[in-house]
């Protein structure tokens, strides 16, 4: 997360998945106080929040991915092709 947002402007991080509430609550506890222990020096330090989508949030994210590659904008923002 903390090289992320290096060079991404992100506003939140979510983290979900297919377990209950508080173990999902846990996480995000643990996370936060890990995130605290990071070098954020000149980096702006983001929320992580509770996602709302459950057992398929890894399901549809990877769906996501073939319409990111087809209809992003600007598909060449971050990464090199060719030489």
């Amino acid at each position: 997360m903390v090289s992320g947002t290096a060079f991404l402007d992100i506003e939140a991080v979510v983290i979900d998945g297919s377990f209950c509430t508080a173990l999902l609550n846990r996480v995000i506890e643990h996370t936060n106080a890990a995130l605290k222990r990071y070098n954020w020096e000149g980096l702006w330090p983001t929320t992580v929040i509770a996602g709302s989508v459950g057992p398929d949030a890894r399901a549809l994210g990877g769906a996501l991915l073939p319409l990111h590659a087809n209809f992003a904008p600007d598909q060449d923002l971050f990464l090199k092709v060719g030489a």
